[in-house]
Order: C-alpha cells, then sequence, then structure tokens
C-alpha cells in the first residue's frame, strides 16, 4: 500500500503545483496527463518493487511521447495531416525543453520522496 501512496504523490505533483500558480503545465497538458498518470502509475504498482524507480525515472520520455503524438494528430485528424505536421513542429519547439526541465525537477523530487519513503521504511529496501 506504502508503494500505491508512494506513486500517487509522485504522480500527482505536477496536477497539485498548477493550481498553486506554477503554470509551466499548459492547460491541455493537463487533461493528457490525468489519464496517462493513472495508467502509468497503476501499471509501475503492478511492476517489482525493484523496477519502480527504473519507470519512474523515464516518465518523462515517456510523458513527453504522448505529447508528441496525440496532440499533433488532433490536429492532423480535423485539420489534415500538413497541418498536423506543422502542429508538431510547434508542440516540439515548446514541449522538448520543457520537459528537460520539468523532467529534471519532478524526477528529483521523486528520488528524494523515494528516500524519505525508505528512511521511513515505507518502502521495502530491496526496491
Amino acid at each position: 500500500m506504502n508503494k500505491a501512496l508512494y506513486l500517487l504523490i509522485v504522480f500527482l505533483m505536477p496536477i497539485l503545483a498548477y493550481p498553486l500558480g506554477l503554470e509551466h503545465f499548459q492547460d491541455i497538458w493537463i487533461w493528457l496527463y490525468i489519464p496517462f498518470a493513472i495508467i502509468y502509475g497503476v501499471f509501475i504498482w503492478f511492476q517489482p518493487h525493484e523496477d519502480m524507480m527504473k519507470w519512474v525515472f523515464i516518465t518523462p520520455a515517456l510523458f513527453l511521447t504522448v505529447i508528441l503524438t496525440v496532440i499533433p494528430s488532433w490536429v492532423g485528424l480535423s485539420a489534415g495531416i500538413l497541418e498536423g505536421v506543422q502542429f508538431f513542429v510547434i508542440v516540439a519547439i515548446v514541449a522538448v525543453p520543457a520537459a528537460f526541465v520539468m523532467g529534471f525537477v519532478y524526477v528529483g523530487l521523486a528520488i528524494v520522496l523515494y528516500a524519505l519513503f525508505r528512511k521511513k521504511k515505507w518502502l521495502p529496501a530491496s526496491s
């Protein structure tokens, strides 16, 4: 159960930061992040404890992939393939640099939280 609590806190961090005025998330990203965080958090919860942090480390890259595929695909389906490709470039210009910064920050916070959970013995030592 502590693993589920850890994952819940880790994947809620961007959503909790948004109402606090930290507007690094665009509004549409929140609506993509919520289902991503739920599905991916449940996926990680079913993985062995030893692999949990590996999956947490690659979360920013996976979410960036979602952003770079879903948003341009929506535009491409509604406005045409050429507009979708052009929108992909625009999204990539904004999302890629932001993903590095936000990914670094949130993975860093996840590591600190992981260390706290381990210190309090809320997670097994083998994870």
